[in-house]
């Protein structure tokens, strides 16, 4: 056989399993379940999920009804993205390449590729600027041009200017072009309009530059007026009025127009007082600070009388694929020389970009910094900080499941549809290939039809008399959620748990529901042939372990050099007997890694195959699971198994779930996130999960940030998606330190510096640069202000690296600063190690070695 399964990177990988294999594991199943009676197995994973196939073989083989939940079926159990995640959101192509130079044979080619793609695959709109004496966007000086392009080779797509900078240009040329393009497309056309802010540009108009906003909101009028059919009266040579009406007219009667704006909160009211949509993106402003502007453009909306709430499009950088580092390795460059060249075409007139222009105490200099003096040094950091903000937190990027938490946030606050700005800088084959990712987040994004009654689990389970049921926690703790699936799960005779970690309160509810069933916990790869241990849960005491072996089978745990660790020490679980299978499929170096020969008896004993799972054995002999060692992550200095972490917040009584990520949403700043959801009425606060933990873990194992969650995302087969956690400063601010004053020379002169430059009457040692309402600019000025002050070569990047005021000093004191300094830092990693000595005790109350 030839099982598939998901490898660490999402690619599929063959496992080969041979039918030696399969009888040892039927020899399994019939030592644990042989004593039921045949009865009725529901099977809730997916077909394509390698746990069921031979699950499911054996049950048909011992004489077992099978009832097949479908997709639809399941999804009544999946947890829901939140309230807002059925409501619709289309999504079109934006275009506005920053490299005019790629296939200087057919410029234009990615544009019309991808037009007939999403013409063919039901994307909403394309999308073509206008731009002109410059790279950044240079292929687009004339959208009109660019639109009649795509007229001509799709069908159904609509076709949209974003934008027409109306200011450039006499009204009548815009209403007479665009209506010759309406014509061509058999009515597909709308424009978004632009008031512009590039000097530049203004050479087509020089006289309109001063007033432009009034200007383009006056002539949206007048193109309107002449698209519906009326005559306009124009100065002629004469000093006469000459009434003018277009020609050819135009198939749609009402031209579908929106309002481009970079932020200014008017720009939106004054759209939704026009009647007229509204184009933005998230250059120069956050998720949260769109919610608000929306608002009031709906507001505006409804106070103006217009029927319905208006329509919002917003542009995203995109590139969705199956491999989540793949993408951003991708993204990385491109998006960095993308960010470069606009950054070269706003520096020289800052003075009048939008996102730049005196708000909230910003000056008209961009934070006090001249962008013209910013250094080649500078501006490379200014960049890499820039793309891993925006990556994470403004951006399409990552795998399908992943941007579904960003559609499901943006429907949230109100976006009608997703420009998916696809052309910035990635060669056009690698787009065109990431294009069917995209449309398969756009069907994942559009509401399914639910389950209906007659077919969702609560009724199979009735229906069907359910006996048997083998899921994910995940999917259990959904099912727990509904009164009549609790009560199929009641009837149970046995309820098998496996996938992932077994979370004792989940055990104990359902061990209180099933009194007349038996619940088991699972254990077990693809690549040993499914199951490896099972435990069968009686009383539960701290952490469910994964039990003993099976038939068979052999399990041990190892260190790094492959020797077994005494009972109590965590190592990687090694399994071996006739579960292991032969291999993967035409993977001959991969294979070699992860089977070895046998620690313990040697080639003669056969194969072994490593899992990457920590565990440790208890003194009963049964394996406790600790995490995955890819999951063991290192946090300054010290290395950290994140399912420790997860298993202490599992033992506080209002934590249901819980999943701990490290993540550097600034680069060096790599901090511990935990994501958890509230099993009761009172969500507890981030400061008591602090606490929490402190009693039972030393203080570098405890998360900087804490995010509750409605549900945590699931992949298809009802796994916990950890790439689809949202980045925490999207959901809530990480939790404030207490206040710990600047010691020494260097630490009091960074303080100064920084309350400089916040503008701040006190920061401590552990508060962030970030937290505090620093950002890219800013750190701009405190670079150069330390510079003088401690007059040492700092790179800018290290205000990125160290963004808060003790591990600044540490670093400099280690690059040879003052001994002060550095004794602080060897005292304070002496009181590290104290308090580690002082807290060796591990979440199951059992003690560490």
């Amino acid at each position: 056989y030839v099982i598939y399964t998901s490898g660490s990177t999402g690619k599929p990988k063959g496992v080969m399993v041979e039918h030696r294999n399969a009888v040892n594991f039927f020899a399994g199943m019939d030592q644990h379940l042989g004593q039921d009676p045949a009865g009725v197995w529901l099977a809730v994973t997916s077909l394509s999920f390698d746990i069921s196939v031979l699950e499911l073989c054996w049950t048909l083989a011992r004489g077992y009804k099978v009832v097949i939940a479908t997709n639809e079926d399941r999804s009544a159990a999946t947890p829901a993205r939140g309230p807002h995640a059925a409501r619709p959101i289309d999504f079109s192509l934006f275009y506005f390449s920053s490299d005019e130079s790629e296939n200087n044979d057919n410029k234009y080619k990615l544009l019309l590729d991808g037009a007939r793609y999403g013409d063919q695959h039901g994307f909403a709109a394309v999308w073509t600027p206008e731009r002109h004496f410059h790279a950044f966007g240079g292929l687009y000086p004339n959208p009109a041009v660019t639109s009649a392009a795509i007229a001509a080779v799709t069908e159904r797509i609509q076709i949209r200017a974003g934008s027409v900078v109306l200011p450039l240009h006499h009204p009548i040329r815009v209403a007479e072009d665009w209506s010759v393009v309406d014509n061509i497309s058999r009515g597909r056309v709308g424009i978004s309009f632009a008031s512009g802010w590039q000097p530049n540009d203004f050479v087509l108009r020089p006289e309109n530059f001063a007033n432009n906003k009034q200007v383009m909101l006056r002539d949206i009028e007048v193109v309107r007026k002449l698209w519906r059919g009326d005559k306009v009266g124009f100065p002629g040579t004469t000093g006469e009025t000459v009434d003018i009406s277009i020609l050819p007219r135009p198939v749609q009667k009402e031209l579908p127009i929106w309002v481009t704006s970079a932020g200014n909160p008017e720009t939106f009211a004054a759209a939704g007082r026009l009647g007229a949509f509204v184009l933005t993106h998230l250059l120069g402003q956050s998720v949260e600070e769109l919610t608000d502007k929306l608002a009031a453009y709906r507001q505006a909306w409804k106070d103006a009388g217009h029927p319905g709430e208006g329509y919002v499009s917003l542009m995203l950088h995109t590139l969705v694929g199956s491999d989540e580092a793949d993408v951003r390795e991708k993204v990385r460059l491109p998006l960095i020389e993308y960010l470069r060249s606009s950054v070269s075409l706003i520096k020289q007139y800052a003075w009048s970009f939008p996102a730049f222009k005196k708000r909230e105490g910003m000056d008209t200099t961009a934070a006090g910094v001249d962008l013209q003096s910013l250094s080649d040094e500078e501006m490379t950091g200014l960049l890499e900080h820039s793309f891993n903000r925006y990556y994470e937190t403004s951006g399409l990027f990552g795998t399908p499941e992943a941007c579904l938490v960003m559609i499901d946030k943006l429907k949230a606050i109100g976006v009608d549809d997703i420009a998916c700005l696809i052309d910035f800088g990635i060669d056009s084959a690698t787009v065109m290939a990431h294009l069917s990712d995209l449309n398969q987040l756009r069907k994942m994004a559009t509401p399914r039809r639910a389950a209906s009654a007659d077919h969702a689990l609560p009724t199979l389970m009735k229906r069907h008399g359910v006996t048997h049921l083998q899921c994910t926690p995940s999917m259990a703790r959904m099912l727990l959620l509904d009164d009549d699936a609790k009560q199929g799960l009641s009837q149970l005779k046995r309820m098998m748990i496996g996938g992932e970690a077994f979370p004792p309160s989940l055990a104990q509810e359902l061990k209180g529901l099933l009194k007349q069933g038996e619940v088991m916990n699972m254990y077990g790869p693809t690549e040993t042939t499914i199951w490896s241990a099972v435990h069968q849960v009686k009383g539960i005491d701290g952490i469910v372990p994964l039990g003993r072996p099976l038939v068979n089978q052999e399990l041990y745990i190892l260190d790094s050099r492959q020797q077994p660790v005494p009972v109590g020490v965590p190592g990687e679980l090694i399994i071996g007997g006739r579960g292991v299978v032969r291999g993967y499929l035409h993977r001959p170096e991969l294979t070699a890694e992860r089977f070895i020969a046998h620690p313990i008896r040697g080639a003669a004993g056969g194969r072994v195959y490593r899992t990457g799972d920590l565990a440790m054995f208890r003194p009963d002999g049964t394996v406790e699971f600790l995490g995955r060692l890819d999951h063991q992550v290192k946090v300054r200095g010290y290395r950290i198994e994140l399912g420790e972490i997860e298993a202490a917040l599992l033992h506080h009584l209002a934590v249901r779930e819980a999943v701990v990520v490290a993540r550097e949403d600034i680069p060096g700043d790599l901090r511990l996130v935990a994501y958890f959801v509230v099993g009761g009425q009172q969500s507890p606060t981030a400061l008591e999960l602090k606490e929490h933990l402190r009693d039972r873990l030393p203080d570098y194992m405890v998360p900087s940030h804490f995010v509750t969650l409605s549900a945590l995302p699931q992949t298809p087969n009802g796994k916990v998606d950890r790439k689809a956690l949202p980045a925490p400063d999207v959901v809530q601010v990480p939790v404030a330190e207490a206040y710990v004053p600047p010691a020494g020379d260097t630490e009091q002169q960074i303080a100064s510096v920084w309350k400089e430059v916040l503008n701040l009457p006190q920061v401590g040692t552990r508060d962030n640069f970030f937290d505090l309402g620093g950002h890219s600019l800013l750190a701009v000025q405190v670079h150069r202000k330390l510079r003088e002050v401690l007059q040492r070569d700092l790179s800018i990047t290290d205000i990125f690296r160290f963004p808060t005021i003790q591990s600044l000093s540490t670093y400099l004191s280690q690059e040879g600063g003052d001994g002060a300094a550095a004794q602080q830092g060897k005292d304070r990693a002496e009181g590290r190690r104290a308090a580690l000595q002082r807290r060796q005790v591990r979440p199951s109350g059992g003690q560490r070695a």
